[in-house]
């Protein structure tokens, strides 16, 4: 499901200490994305900044993640997809991950308990060892977009990134492409373009033909991702917001 790899490129790697007052993102933001192939709309996928709260007895981030199908797929094939992550709300740590999927008669359920001072997570009866800064699949999307508004990213440079999904560790990088204007239905929007790329043994490669696009301004805002598929792309875009911490930056 498309959602499930929106928030899995989108994260990050080293040991950084955020003020929130410098965040791109505040509690309230939430984002909608219409995902369709060509004209057919399949689902929407919404993010959120909920609150923040204790959790674990630490100051933390509440973020939510929800996927799911629109009336008429669900007929066919029903998802709805749910991601839970609590972050420190200071070095945007992982904490507590919680994952729901269902996909059809395909269910997953995650629950990950991060030790960010010991470089351990522990899933079900088992502890990792994941390498500092490591991230979930939802932490690290805010993560990336306070690290791009942190510091002065250059076209051409390589962001470097771990990932613990599914009991593994994904080792990853990002690109930073080029910048391009695209058409919204609020006007145009600069973006920076970036392609995540896979590690496959040694060796990266495009993850998935997968381009994303994220606003050139102080929210770091994702307006859109493509990715191919063998028969065309889908997109996943921008189809509402609320609760930015900036105006977003509109060129027309």
């Amino acid at each position: 499901m498309t959602i499930k790899r929106v928030l899995f490129f989108l994260i990050l790697c080293p040991l950084f200490i955020f003020s929130q007052n410098n965040l791109p993102f505040k509690v309230g933001e939430s984002c909608t994305y219409r995902i369709h192939y060509g004209p057919i709309t399949a689902g929407h996928g919404t993010l959120i900044v909920k609150n923040i709260e204790k959790h674990n007895n630490r100051e933390c981030f509440h973020l939510e993640g929800i996927g799911q199908t629109n009336s008429f797929f669900s007929l066919f094939f029903k998802v709805y997809d749910e991601y839970i992550s609590y972050v420190n709300s200071t070095s945007l740590s992982p904490i507590h991950f919680i994952r729901n999927v269902k996909e059809g008669g395909y269910i997953i359920k995650q629950n990950y308990l991060f030790n960010s001072e010991k470089n351990e997570v522990l899933a079900e009866d088992s502890i990792y060892q994941i390498p500092n800064q490591t991230q979930d699949m939802l932490s690290g999307f805010y993560f990336t977009r306070a690290l791009l508004n942190y510091q002065n990213v250059q076209i051409d440079s390589i962001v470097k990134l771990n990932v613990f999904m599914d009991e593994e560790i994904y080792p990853m990088q990002i690109k930073y492409e080029k910048n391009e204007v695209i058409k919204t239905k609020w006007g145009k929007i600069n973006c920076m373009v970036f392609t995540p790329q896979l590690q496959e043994g040694r060796v990266f490669k495009d993850g998935e033909g997968m381009r994303i696009w994220i606003s050139d301004d102080e929210n770091k805002l994702m307006i859109k991702v493509e990715t191919k598929i063998i028969v065309g792309t889908i997109k996943a875009e921008l189809s509402s917001f609320k609760g930015l911490k900036n105006p977003l930056s509109i060129t027309d």
